[in-house]
């Protein structure tokens, strides 16, 4: 989870050099050459057509990885990275829901009250963005955007526990590979308009970086914990997504928050510890 937080400013970097959509469809190209590395074994993915189907593995690839990563690129064009990771703190709330609807795992009072304050704080966060020429441009549309990753990331998140008692690294890598499948089109016809400019060292450092650990590793160990825990449960680790990208994006990039921001982030953690409790006792109970 980490790893996780600091893609909020790896990939608002990494796109100063790479186009949006070209940068997602590289990062999980990338992903997929990994993690064949270490599948060793292309029976694997034969095989996993026996207990999931493949219209399970291409919603995973659009929710979780095409749509995904699309709409997040471009939340962090038109928004800044410390915005987009407060927006993220709402998902072990937005997990929660999703899961207690789909796959009637247990919703209490009190997540209730966590998610309503989550989801509060979020409307906020994003009523009380400012403009600024170059991070964030326009702070509505970024945190819409990111909003909608939230939303896209419950419903992978719910689908992909459905899909938990599989070879999860042979999953990973199919719905990497047809996310970057999905992603390609929409990459050419980007490149043929945009083009492709200069690069340097650290922009395909970032990238790669992207690719390995923010794609590769995170995506198998978060589809392994699923097929651990509760999806709910799961979520709740992703608490320290927003406070690693806050942190980073502070140091990294001089981003600072607005004072309406900064109370909406209060009640977005507040919101988010609320809904997390209990199944921080439940991790916690033997």
């Amino acid at each position: 989870m980490v790893l996780w937080g600091s893609t909020f400013v790896v990939t608002k970097v990494t796109m100063q050099e790479f186009p949006p959509l070209t940068l997602a469809f590289l990062r999980f190209a990338i992903a997929s050459a990994c993690l064949l590395v270490f599948m060793r074994r292309w029976q694997r993915v034969a095989w996993l057509g026996r207990s999931v189907s493949f219209w399970r593995l291409a919603f995973l690839a659009a929710s979780g990885i095409a749509l995904f990563t699309a709409l997040f690129n471009y939340a962090l064009v038109y928004g800044s990275a410390l915005q987009g990771a407060l927006l993220y703190a709402t998902t072990p709330a937005v997990v929660a829901a999703c899961a207690a609807l789909w796959l009637k795992e247990r919703l209490d009072r009190r997540r209730t009250v966590g998610i309503a304050l989550s989801i509060g704080g979020a409307v906020i966060v994003v009523l009380g963005g400012q403009a600024s020429l170059g991070n964030a441009p326009a702070p509505l549309l970024g945190a819409l955007l990111m909003f909608s990753t939230v939303l896209l990331w419950g419903a992978y998140t719910v689908a992909a526990k459905r899909a938990a008692h599989s070879d999860q690294l042979a999953v990973t890598f199919a719905i990497s590979a047809l996310g970057a499948l999905m992603l390609l089109p929409a990459s050419v016809i980007e490149l043929s308009v945009l083009g492709f400019g200069a690069t340097s060292d650290s922009g395909w450092l970032g990238l790669v970086y992207l690719g390995v650990f923010s794609s590769a590793a995170c995506y198998a160990l978060y589809n392994f914990a699923l097929r651990q825990l509760d999806a709910s449960t799961v979520g709740v680790y992703s608490n320290i997504d927003p406070v690693v990208g806050v942190a980073t994006a502070f140091v990294f990039l001089g981003e600072q928050l607005a004072m309406a921001q900064a109370f909406g982030a209060t009640v977005v953690f507040a919101g988010m510890w609320l809904a997390s409790t209990e199944a921080r006792r439940a991790v916690a109970a033997p």
